[in-house]
């Protein structure tokens, strides 16, 4: 399921900072947490496990902001509201989120030195596509995929462009995986027949936990693709997440 929310100012013309996504996935797992902590919990710390791997199964767009400013390493909301676009596929976890907003309809987006209040003023259902054989998708968060290659002797993470020879192998059995990990159904036969970069790809940077020991720089890249196999698993990354990292705001897309 998919819902888009539209956020009022609470106050004109804040700042965020530009790498904002660690703060809204914090947002979506506090409200989960006002309406259940327990599950809350549970998918924030476990989630849906394939070995070491654990899936949290949703996503979010990038904020679409009608008007802004770029200063520095924030941005200046100049727009009275923006919107937001969450996608989950487990309705366990949108009925708590959905629970949780009508309990505490404030998002605040905030780092070490700025804090925004944001009122949610509706939450809108967006229905689902009608999908088949072949889709077509441009992205509106970015792709994250990366494998484990080695670098001057040492083990380390590549992430992989769109443009890379095995991107495609890479881009299906991931999203795969995590589906045969959420039904459980580790022999299925469903499966996605090809990836296809539609255009040019552009990278986009962005950091993760800014100004704590654990920030992380993570590179993803936005473009338009279409996607040919069985349309539940299309469906599925659709509403999951293409890609890694989905939960901090990676991999959400639209339907062209």
């Amino acid at each position: 399921m998919r819902l888009k929310l539209i956020l009022k100012q609470s106050r004109p013309n804040q700042l965020i900072p530009i790498n904002y996504q660690y703060a809204i996935s914090s947002f979506i797992y506090n409200t989960i947490e006002t309406s259940d902590s327990e599950y809350s919990k549970w998918l924030h710390e476990k989630g849906y496990q394939s070995g070491s791997k654990k899936f949290k199964l949703f996503t979010f767009s990038m904020l679409n902001i009608p008007k802004r400013n770029v200063e520095f390493n924030k941005l200046r909301i100049l727009s009275d509201t923006m919107e937001l676009t969450v996608s989950m596929i487990s309705h366990k976890a949108i009925e708590h989120f959905i629970i949780g907003m009508f309990e505490n309809k404030i998002m605040r987006i905030y780092d070490f030195e700025s804090e925004a209040e944001f009122q949610i003023k509706t939450v809108e259902l967006i229905p689902e596509p009608e999908f088949n054989g072949k889709s077509t998708f441009k992205t509106i968060s970015p792709v994250v995929l990366s494998k484990r290659t080695i670098y001057q002797g040492k083990e380390s993470s590549y992430y992989m462009s769109p443009e890379d020879e095995d991107y495609g192998s890479y881009f299906l059995n991931n999203i795969s995986e995590k589906y045969k990990t959420f039904t459980g159904e580790a022999n299925s036969n469903i499966k996605l027949k090809e990836f296809k970069l539609l255009g040019e790809c552009r990278r986009k940077l962005i950091r993760i936990k800014e100004n704590k020991s654990e920030v992380t720089d993570v590179r993803g890249y936005i473009f338009r693709f279409s996607l040919e196999g069985d349309r539940e698993l299309i469906r599925f990354g659709y509403e999951s997440g293409f890609g890694k990292q989905c939960s901090m705001g990676f991999g959400c897309v639209q339907v062209v």
